[in-house]
């Protein structure tokens, strides 16, 4: 659908009935795996972005908005010391129905292809080279809409190159794949996982999937009972429950685990609660073999919606709300630090991303015009710093 810069072939689509596809405000998708019950503001959208060392990554949704069929992902590169942004979107799939990113700390980065109208599996693609070139790979079957759905750990000079998918089953199960994202084989689902770690988190459906700091595969997971966080690791050939327990007043509601990532030895989740009064963001941390460290509470009135979700490279992490009258507002939290609120952003704004330098970049889109705004580290003032057009073939899908 796109020219070199960024072609779509729709051979790989045949014309037929739309699927559902759920948009509300940054566009929420069909529900995950996870069970536990959050208002539909706190649905973790799939527009994200990551800091590495390597550089950064964001997905972006483009053109019309609130229409499926026009409504085209892409995917963003800046590498490491470069001032603009590149359209490194992997050519010759639909991507209507979203995208997701396994971006490992260092090495080659794979990307996942939501399911979307007859589109009944999940295509992915591997780059080594910053998205200059992409590899094409198969997913025998659907990837869970969640933006951690897909883990990656390249090839070491001990271990070969590994990952994992979340995939969409009742409750979700999880495949591991070798490095050429070729041959896929079960290695837990909801059920087991209960069985082996959960009973004392009361699992409830699995969200994200990462590689821990020693190479052990991660799950998150949303729990039943109060205070306890769903995060599990394989060790030694046996799941363990690894995420922590929160204390009063943190605790108090069943939790769902919005985002997790690792990097290098840290590990950053994103937890949501809900009850009675109100809803929640939270952020937990836990850095080598340490303590784990949570953040004070986020609010989230019944009238905003959660935008994006964004890793930084030193443990940040950001989220863009929508609130009444098409306000964006970022908010901002590191290890050891409240969450700060940054100045509100245009109302077309659908994903911020943490820079390694300090600084935030916000992409507003209009149609297929984008523009990147920079807060840089101590401002107050977003400033344009880029604009592009990028090609979309309305109606080609």
């Amino acid at each position: 659908m796109r020219s070199a810069a960024g072609v779509r072939a729709t051979s790989v689509l045949v014309a037929g009935v739309l699927a559902t596809v759920l948009f509300v405000a940054a566009l929420a998708f069909p529900p995950k795996a996870s069970a536990t019950a959050l208002p539909p503001q706190l649905r973790v959208p799939l527009a994200t972005a990551v800091t590495t060392p390597a550089g950064s990554w964001a997905v972006v949704a483009m053109g019309h908005l609130s229409d499926p069929l026009n409504t085209f992902w892409e995917l963003f590169f800046l590498a490491p010391g470069a001032s603009r942004w590149s359209l490194v979107t992997p050519p010759g799939v639909a991507d209507n129905g979203g995208l997701v990113a396994g971006v490992p700390f260092f090495g080659p980065v794979a990307i996942g292809f939501e399911p979307s109208q007859q589109l009944h599996y999940s295509p992915l693609a591997l780059s080594s080279d910053g998205g200059a070139h992409w590899t094409p790979a198969l997913m025998p079957t659907a990837l869970s809409a969640a933006p951690d759905a897909l883990a990656y750990e390249p090839a070491g000079p001990a271990v070969p190159g590994r990952a994992l998918a979340l995939v969409r089953t009742r409750g979700g199960q999880v495949l591991a794949g070798p490095a050429s994202l070729i041959g896929w084989a079960p290695l837990v689902s909801d059920r087991a996982l209960m069985a082996l770690a959960g009973r004392s988190c009361g699992i409830e459906g699995l969200d994200a999937v990462a590689f821990g700091p020693g190479g052990g595969p991660m799950v998150g997971t949303g729990c039943r009972r109060p205070g306890q966080v769903g995060i599990f690791t394989l060790q030694g050939g046996l799941w363990r429950q690894t995420g922590p327990t929160l204390s009063a007043p943190l605790a108090g509601s069943p939790t769902e685990m919005l985002r997790l990532d690792v990097s290098g030895s840290a590990i950053t989740g994103l937890v949501a609660d809900s009850n009675g009064a109100g809803s929640r963001l939270l952020a937990v941390w836990r850095h080598g073999g340490g303590s784990w460290s949570a953040s004070a509470p986020l609010p989230i009135g019944p009238s905003q919606t959660l935008l994006s979700t964004a890793f930084g490279v030193g443990g940040e992490l950001a989220v863009l709300v929508a609130g009444p009258g098409k306000n964006r507002t970022p908010e901002e939290v590191a290890p050891g630090r409240p969450w700060i609120r940054l100045p509100l952003l245009p109302p077309g704004t659908t994903t911020v991303a943490p820079m390694g330098n300090g600084s935030i970049d916000a992409f507003d889109v209009h149609g297929s015009h984008l523009r990147v705004y920079t807060l840089a580290a101590g401002a107050n003032t977003w400033i344009s710093s880029q604009s592009m057009d990028v090609p979309i073939a309305y109606g080609s899908s």
